[in-house]
């Protein structure tokens, strides 16, 4: 099976094999942010493709540099999403776990890996959000913080033939 591309590319009637990689979108950010919100807001991570073909498949590799602090016992700090416009496609299921800082809490620090393949169905363009929350109140949040690690976050978005 193969999916015809036309149009955008400017070359017209190019046949790409179903599982081809068609087009690949790279996003990076190094905005710093924080929030105690227990609802998913977006942490400043985002990337738009434009599908060629409405059978196509998009895969999401995201990598955020996330941290979660809190003064109190608490083992998953902080959950992090998949959103495609307003829509949730994934969440972590167990949250960024924690380690012990004794008299000082605990905290949680990672680059966890999300990743998603969805199914579009348009040609148009799409955005792909990630999103992120504490797990209760007393939790803080931050994405790309300055200390101890990396500070940069990335998404990829793949575009494979149908």
């Amino acid at each position: 099976m193969t999916t015809t591309i036309t149009g955008a590319t400017g070359i017209d009637n190019i046949k790409a094999a179903t599982g081809a990689v068609l087009q690949v979108v790279t996003a990076n950010s190094v905005t710093q942010g924080t929030t105690t919100s227990t609802g998913f807001i977006s942490i400043g991570l985002s990337a738009t493709i434009t599908p060629f073909s409405t059978s196509s498949k998009i895969i999401i590799l995201a990598s955020p540099t996330v941290y979660g602090d809190r003064s109190a016992n608490q083992n998953n700090l902080i959950k992090l999403a998949i959103y495609k416009g307003s829509s949730i496609l994934a969440d972590s299921e167990t949250g960024l776990r924690t380690y012990d800082r004794g008299a000082d809490g605990i905290q949680g620090w990672g680059k966890p890996a999300m990743n998603y393949v969805d199914s579009p169905s348009t040609t148009s363009a799409t955005t792909y959000t990630l999103y992120g929350r504490s797990t209760e109140n007393g939790i803080t949040l931050s994405w790309n913080p300055s200390d101890d690690g990396g500070t940069h976050s990335n998404i990829t978005l793949m575009e494979i033939a149908g």
